[in-house]
This record gives structure tokens, C-alpha cells and sequence, in this order.
């Protein structure tokens, strides 16, 4: 039996059926009628006889595991390919619905479906570590995979229409048939979906776990060259964590600082944040309006501290930028022709190779190869001198063994071949930018407190370039010239400064207003300026700490008096009472009179060791001081730069991808804010490791030469057994 389709029947064979009919009919009058058809009827009869139609490819998917067994034309059984067992599958009586529940139940079907309420255990790769494994229970839920699916296309920055690609179709029906791939708009529902229900527990967390937040904003251009403005806030938990959430990514409407302002108000309004300590942003002059605007705001709402007096905090990493940017100026030059020698032996394998032979034969040893520089990322720079110093020998050695290396150097187009001065001009840069790569990656660190340290930072800087000034090199001292007229602008005055900065330091528990700190500030800003911001950020100290007692300063349980008191009852007390003024009066009195901010700049300061956690110290010690402890939670969690440390380093902008520049900007709020929260407190550096891509290509340049000698090997052999032959 052959099976048709009969919601679409083929309309030459609806015809030849009813013409079958018709001549099938007509013999059967005849006969009826006692009549011999002639030859002529036979043959026509002959002639319009239907054809055999074509059999069609089985439409189920069962067939793919079962062999028909067809008796007299007729479709009977199925015969099972894993355990042979044979079925009844006849299309009018039993169909295929058997063979579909036999599939299930097959127990050497290796596509079978487990059941799925029993779980399998798995080993998992733990997030954050990819090197450990975790046995899991995992059972097969749709649901589920489709969640995993949507979190992987925000997580990784995928397209939407990533899940019709032919290539991963393919591969999902190898890994995991029985999973029904999403479409696009499958996908951006469950996008949206995700984007609402983590608001809305973040949400949760802001009402709960945090009083004040911090905020940093940053400014990105799509492809359309529309501006975005990225706003994150920076809190503390009560856990005493530090917590880094994007709340807005939306469009920015103006490019005055009031409109700034206005979106910015409407982000926190929709958030339902109206504490905020301080606004860290560049030096964008749109962002001095926009920080007014809210501290005007959050006045009439009596809901900042100090009346909002330390609401703007400047940028470090841009600030820091901008300095570094000025000192390369110095020596272009030499930079030019470092760039231009890594470049030509980078260019081509078999350079590279040559390159390696001549750092054989020199003897250098360096973990470090070879590497470009990005031209809108100074610590690339800083990376490729540092690198390209130390095979200083091993070039002028590749000079006398590659003659086009000085040809092309020196050409019209070539800054020239790197000499000696070049290459003293490239270390003393190399010593000099390592003090601003360090400080760069430090302040920038999102995932620790960095407030209590860029004091100490930015401290060392200044002596750094002042020292430099005094230097009798002409190369050091005209850099450090360029780099502390750019300092002074910015961080020259002591009023440029938040001096929340010094306040940071004063909370550490190792320094405090120690000696140290202030013979620090009379160094950074001179004797006379020095005990003014001294004075001042005591005096600041104590201000703050008042203005926090009046929030959350305990209330005193007064104990009503018992008016039934038995005599020795009330002998006793008034002893006490009495016992408590003489102590109140007395030199131990003085310890227990004293307020939490007294008590804490007297006791002994902390060993200053590498290990101590500022956080898990004022965690232990928030019972002690519990109005402190609010401060030091509020000034920890400020953010000294805007961006992360993988991104701390261009003097460019912050760019959309093509597929981000193409979506509505609500979509690209809810991708970008989305993607942040999944990722939680897991570092990710979508840059790429410069050196891990060095190494591989180092290896797979060996794997490319062994295989071309073992082919010119190969070659050799062939021409010899040829000539023998030939011989």
C-alpha cells in the first residue's frame, strides 16, 4: 500500500482515477448486456490503465528507526533497527502510533527519551573558574533551555537571529535534537521577559539592602552616531559587599547639562532611588550642569548630605589619560620607529622565524614577545616598548640578516631604523608609564573599594613627577614639564580635589588623621596650602559624623521608674546612679563619655598589611560604631574612575557594535542593562589577552613550519625515488 497526501491531492492523478472509473464502467455493461468487447475496446482499455504512481518519502520521523515489512503491496509491520522487534502498523487500522510509543520505551534506542522527571548527573564548569568542576543534577526541561538560550544571546552580545543560523541549527540537532530552537521573535520575548523580571529583583535589593548609592556615568556613540548615556550605581550591601549595577542606558535627549540632568532624574525616579552620595563623571563640561541640576533636586527633597556640597567626583582614569597623553608627545619619534620595527617582523611567518633564530643566538630570554599597539590605548604602548626594549640586540642582529628590513624602514613611507637613543628613549618611557599602568588598573578596579587608596596613588604620582622635573635628563625632564602642567590643572589646587578623597583615607583604620597623612598633604600641597586642607578635612570629618548621628544615631531607651520599688531595690539603684556620675567625672569617664568618632581616632591604628580587608574590618566593627559605620559605608563605595579597568585605558570613545547601533533604544537598555546584572560580580574583559594571543600564534607558526618541513621532506624523498627510478 502506498501512502498519499490527502489534504493536497495531486490533481494528474485525480484525473486518471476517474477515467480508470469510467472505462472500468463501461465493460461492465457490456458484459451485463452479453456483449464480446472487440480488440479496438481492449486496447484503449490497455491504453488509459493509471500508472503506478511514484511512492512518496514517508512523511513520519519514525521511519527513520524502523524497516517496513510489506506484504502483497501492503504496508503490515515495522521492524524495530535496535531491538528488531516487529509492530503492526497497517495505514487504515493501526498507523504509526505504536512504533512512536515503542521508540520511547526502547531500551536500546540511543535517542530515546529518558524520563523526564528523573535527573542525570553531569559534570559542570563553574562560573568564574572554568578550570573546576561541579556535579549537577540535570534533566531535560524546555523551558529551561529556552531561559539558557536567551541568557546566552545577552550574555555573549549575540544577534537575535543568531538561533536561525543554518551552522547552529545544525549543530543543535547533533547535541541536542529533542530542543526545538527558538525564533527570533521567540528569542526577543524572552529577552524583555528576563530584562523585567531582574529589574524588578534588583529593585528588591535597592529597597532592602541599600540606603545611598554612588553613581558614575559614561557616554557611548552608536553607529549612528547617536549618543547614549550608561548609568551605574555603586552601593555596599548590608552584608558589606560591594555591589556595581547598571540602572540606564538610554539616549540622551540634549547635550546641555540641564537635559542631562532631567534624564538622569528620570532614571532614579524610575528606579525609586532618591539618596544619592555622589555623581563620579568626566570633565565633560555638560556634566557640571547636569550634577547641579541634581543636587538642586535632591535638595528640595532634603535627601542628600552636606546639601549635596560633594556630589561631583572627577573621573581619575580620564584625568590620568589626559596626562600620559601629553607625555608620549615627548618622544613620537622614537615611538614611530619601535612601532615600524615590530610591525615588519610581525608582518610575515617566516620573519617571525628568522626573528626567533636571532633571539637564539643572542641568548635573550623573555617571556614577552612581540606585540602592537593600539593607537586609542596608551597601556599598549606601554606593553609594545616594554616588550620591543628588551630584543634591542636581537634587531640590531636582524638588520645584517634581513636587508629589506632597513630598506623598508628607511623608505619614503618609514620613520626610520630604531637606534640607540630610540631605544633608551623607549626604556626610560617603559619605567616612567609603569607607574601610571599600575595606578591606572588599581583606581579603576570595579569589584574592590578604591576610594581609601588614590590618596596613596595619586600621592606618588606627584612626587614621581617632581623628581623627574629635578632630573638631569633632558628626555625625563621635558616629559615630566609637559605631564605637570596637565596635573595642575586638574589636580593642582586642593580645591579641584573632593575631599571625600581624604576622608576615604581618614576611615581606613590603618592611617586615620594620622602623622602620616598629614606630613603626605603638606608634601603634595606645600606648607601653607598643606595645613589648610589639613584643618579642613578634620573639620569635614567631624561635620559628616554629626550630620550622620542626627540619621542613625540609637535613641536611649529610657527605663520608666517603678514607683512600687522595694527600699533595697531603691538603695541600689540611686548607688548606681550615683556610681555612674562620679565615673562620668572621673579619668575613666572620659574614655566612656566620648563619641564613636573620638573613640575610633584614638585607639591604635591598624598594621598595614597586604591582606587586610578595609570591609570585612568595618563589617566586625559596625556594632562599636554604629553611626561610623554608615559613613564608611557610603565613602568606601565611591568610584574614582567611571570605567571599568579593561576599558581605563583609551583615549577613544565607548562604540556600539552594528547590531546594538541597529535596535530600538529600548532594547538596547534592556540587552546592555541585562547582560551587566547576569554577569553579577564576575570580572569579564572583553578586551583580548595580548599575551595568551601571542602564545598561541607562536605555536601555531611551529605547527605551520613543521608541517611545510615535513612536506619539503616528503618532496625530497618523491624527486629521489623519481631519479632512482629513472636511473
Amino acid at each position: 500500500m502506498v501512502e498519499t497526501d490527502m489534504s493536497e491531492p495531486n490533481e494528474d492523478i485525480a484525473n486518471q482515477e476517474s477515467e480508470s472509473l469510467a472505462v472500468v464502467t463501461e465493460g461492465e455493461q457490456n458484459e451485463n448486456n452479453g456483449q464480446q468487447p472487440d480488440a479496438s475496446e481492449n486496447a484503449k482499455k490497455e491504453v488509459v490503465m493509471p500508472k503506478k504512481r511514484k511512492e512518496m518519502e514517508p512523511r513520519s520521523e519514525v521511519w527513520d528507526s524502523f524497516t517496513k515489512i510489506v506484504e502483497g503491496d501492503v504496508l503490515k509491520r515495522g521492524k524495530c533497527n535496535y531491538c528488531k522487534r516487529e509492530l503492526k502498523c497497517e495505514t487504515k487500522i493501526n498507523g504509526t502510533s505504536a512504533l512512536n510509543s515503542h521508540l520511547k520505551i526502547c531500551k536500546k534506542n540511543p535517542n530515546r527519551n529518558k524520563d523526564d522527571k528523573q535527573p542525570t548527573l553531569q559534570a559542570t564548569r563553574n562560573e568564574g573558574d572554568g578550570s573546576k568542576c561541579t556535579l549537577t543534577a540535570w534533566r531535560f526541561d524546555p523551558e529551561m533551555l529556552r531561559k539558557a538560550f536567551a541568557e546566552m544571546i545577552i550574555t555573549d552580545e549575540l544577534p537575535f537571529a543568531f538561533s536561525e543560523k543554518e551552522g547552529f541549527r545544525k549543530f543543535m540537532s547533533k547535541a541536542c535534537p529533542r530542543f526545538n530552537v527558538p525564533s527570533r521573535r521567540t528569542t526577543t520575548r524572552e529577552v524583555v521577559s528576563m530584562f523585567n523580571v531582574q529589574k524588578q529583583k534588583l529593585k528588591k535589593i535597592f529597597k532592602e539592602s541599600c540606603e545611598r548609592v554612588c553613581l558614575t556615568t559614561d557616554t557611548w556613540t552608536s553607529a549612528q552616531k547617536q549618543n547614549y548615556m550608561c548609568v551605574t550605581a555603586h552601593f555596599i550591601d548590608g552584608d558589606w559587599k560591594l555591589q556595581k549595577k547598571i540602572i540606564g542606558f538610554f539616549l540622551v535627549k540634549g547635550h546641555r547639562g540641564e537635559d542631562i540632568g532631567k534624564d538622569l532624574e528620570r532614571c532614579l525616579v524610575d528606579w525609586g532611588l532618591d539618596k544619592v552620595f555622589t555623581i563620579t563623571v568626566d570633565n565633560a563640561s555638560a556634566n557640571d550642569g547636569a550634577i547641579n541640576y541634581i543636587r538642586r533636586v535632591m535638595n528640595k527633597a532634603k535627601s542628600s548630605i552636606a546639601e549635596g556640597k560633594y556630589f561631583h567626583m572627577r573621573c581619575a582614569a580620564h584625568i590620568i589619560n589626559l596626562v600620559v597623553t601629553d607625555g608620549l608627545k615627548e618622544i613620537d619619534l622614537s615611538v614611530a620607529r619601535v612601532r615600524a620595527a615590530v610591525k615588519f617582523v610581525k608582518n610575515s611567518p617566516a620573519r617571525i622565524t628568522r626573528f626567533k633564530k636571532c633571539v637564539e643566538l643572542e641568548k635573550v630570554k623573555s617571556k614577552a614577545f612581540l606585540s602592537l599597539d593600539v593607537p586609542t590605548r596608551w597601556n599598549s604602548i606601554y606593553l609594545m616598548l616594554r616588550a620591543a626594549a628588551t630584543y634591542e640586540q636581537v634587531f640590531y642582529r636582524y638588520a645584517d640578516e634581513d636587508p629589506y628590513y632597513a630598506l623598508d624602514l628607511n623608505g619614503e613611507k618609514g620613520p626610520g631604523v630604531p637606534e640607540a637613543a630610540d631605544w633608551d628613549n623607549a626604556r626610560k618611557m617603559t619605567e616612567f608609564l609603569e607607574h601610571f599602568y599600575k595606578l591606572t588598573v588599581r583606581v579603576s578596579a570595579s569589584l574592590h573599594c578604591t576610594a581609601h587608596i588614590f590618596f596613596h596613588e595619586i600621592a606618588d604620582v606627584i612626587i614621581l613627577l617632581r623628581q623627574w622635573c629635578e632630573s638631569e635628563d633632558s628626555l625625563r625632564k621635558d616629559m615630566a614639564k609637559r605631564m605637570i602642567a596637565k596635573y595642575n590643572k586638574y589636580w593642582g589646587d586642593h580645591k579641584s580635589f573632593n575631599i571625600l578623597i581624604f576622608i576615604a583615607v581618614s576611615l581606613d583604620p590603618r592611617y586615620k588623621l594620622s602623622n602620616y597623612i598629614k606630613i603626605a598633604i603638606l608634601e603634595m600641597f606645600g606648607e601653607t596650602q598643606g595645613q589648610v586642607v589639613w584643618t579642613e578635612i578634620s573639620k569635614t570629618l567631624h561635620e559628616l559624623f554629626e550630620e550622620y548621628g542626627k540619621i542613625y544615631a540609637p535613641s536611649d531607651k529610657v527605663q520608666p521608674s517603678n514607683v512600687a520599688q522595694e527600699p533595697e531595690a531603691r538603695g541600689t539603684s540611686l548607688m548606681k546612679s550615683l556610681i555612674a556620675q562620679k565615673m562620668r567625672t572621673s579619668t575613666f569617664g572620659i574614655t566612656a563619655s566620648k563619641s564613636e568618632l573620638e573613640k575610633y581616632l584614638s585607639e591604635e591604628n591598624e598594621e598595614d598589611g597586604s591582606k587586610f580587608d578595609i570591609r570585612e574590618w568595618w563589617k566586625v566593627n559596625s556594632s562599636r560604631f554604629p553611626v561610623l559605620s554608615h559613613l564608611a559605608l557610603d565613602v568606601l563605595a565611591i568610584p574614582i574612575s567611571t570605567v571599568a579597568s579593561e576599558s581605563a585605558f583609551s583615549t577613544g570613545g565607548r562604540i556600539l557594535d552594528p547590531f546594538r547601533s541597529s535596535l530600538t533604544p529600548f532594547m538596547v537598555q534592556a540587552l546592555v542593562c541585562t547582560q551587566d546584572w547576569l554577569r553579577g560580580s564576575i570580572a569579564v574583559n572583553d578586551e583580548e589577552d595580548t599575551a595568551e594571543l601571542t602564545k598561541l600564534e607562536e605555536a601555531l607558526l611551529e605547527e605551520i613550519n613543521g608541517l611545510n618541513i615535513s612536506k619539503n621532506n616528503s618532496n625530497k624523498d618523491n624527486s629521489v625515488i623519481m631519479d632512482d627510478r629513472t636511473s
